[in-house]
């Protein structure tokens, strides 16, 4: 983001999205052991809140500026990341997995979205879609009602697909991937039209909190009488897992503004900001961590309990957390020194 979108940006919202990460890493480390306990499959709305706020914050500085060419660097540096992390795994579950294959397979499928040997599903969604901007922000500003509507039907669709889809009809990665596309863009949609609104000072006000109560409500009580039938699972989106979002985002959103408002000061917040403020390089860090426990559990046989599990991956959250504030003490204030930001 330039130097004039930084300045803009609000420090609440980047403590949404640091919180939604930090829970994001915790969640794909403390499960990568083949006997792992979900202890969120009821509350688990952290993924949807990053993929709101990304596209909230594409809404409040890119929406009115004709920058497409920022977009679209964003994008290529998104996959680039991606295939940085992902190419090395996948060699090594090519010589040291179980299911061994050609290295040059193993790289040519991930190169094409065929195989998924992270957990990071979520960057290619998200360098997918800010390639795909200067083609929608355009349309956007044209017909935002209709650019609603239309994303919310694709969702739908996408969404009764996938709840009338066998198993093995969801197979295959770039499958799954796309589908999960096609639902997610939604959420990134919503996300810009809050922020258009943000920007414009028409969003925070008592209509809003109404709209949040009314939809905590509502998704409360039809998911109670339906006995809470979500399990957690995203890839792809069920309409279990939507009902379930009903009242677990505006319940997430309203706890984490309490613990913001009460302890915006604090040093531990400033720690947490810097999560949001690095999101790319927090993500690729997760994995790496993610992926040595996998090392680990391949090689010595490690399979710890529900305690040891919820241990791996809090270890995950505070290393992250901990490399980026050396990150940004030792090098990045240092390059910024070396190389000042342009502009006001």
């Amino acid at each position: 983001m330039s130097a004039a979108g930084q300045k803009r940006r609000e420090l609440l919202i980047d403590f949404y999205r640091s919180c939604a990460m930090l829970f994001v890493f915790y969640h794909h480390t403390a499960n990568v052991f083949p006997d792992s306990v979900d202890l969120f499959t009821k509350f688990n709305p952290f993924a949807e809140l990053f993929v709101v706020i990304s596209g909230f914050m594409v809404g409040y500085v890119y929406l009115h500026k004709e920058r497409h060419g920022e977009l679209v660097a964003r994008g290529l540096k998104v996959l680039a990341a991606y295939f940085v992390i992902s190419v090395p795994v996948a060699v090594g579950m090519a010589v040291l997995g179980k299911k061994r294959e050609p290295v040059g397979q193993a790289i040519l499928d991930v190169l094409t979205f065929q195989s998924e040997p992270t957990a990071i599903t979520i960057l290619k969604f998200y360098g997918l879609m800010f390639l795909l901007l200067p083609v929608i922000l355009p349309v956007f500003k044209r017909g935002r009602l209709q650019v609603l509507a239309l994303s919310a039907a694709i969702f739908v669709a996408c969404t009764w697909f996938s709840n009338t889809s066998t198993a093995a009809e969801l197979e295959n990665p770039a499958v799954i991937l796309l589908l999960f596309s096609l639902q997610a863009q939604m959420f990134f949609v919503v996300g810009i039209w809050l922020g258009d609104l943000h920007r414009s000072n028409r969003l925070i006000g008592p209509a809003f909190y109404t709209a949040l109560a009314g939809i905590f409500i509502f998704g409360l009580l039809l998911d109670y009488s339906l006995g809470f039938p979500s399990n957690g699972e995203k890839y792809p989106y069920r309409f279990d897992k939507l009902l379930n979002l009903l009242w677990t985002l505006p319940l997430l959103l309203a706890l984490l503004w309490a613990v913001y408002a009460r302890n915006r000061r604090s040093p531990a917040v400033a720690l947490i900001l810097n999560v949001g403020q690095n999101s790319l390089i927090a993500f690729l860090g997760s994995e790496v961590v993610r992926q040595s426990v996998k090392l680990a559990l391949l090689l010595g046989g490690v399979h710890p309990q529900v305690y040891g599990q919820t241990v791996m991956g809090l270890f995950d959250v505070v290393l992250v957390t901990a490399v980026l504030w050396l990150y940004r003490a030792h090098w990045q204030n240092r390059q910024t020194m070396l190389h000042p930001l342009s502009g006001p």
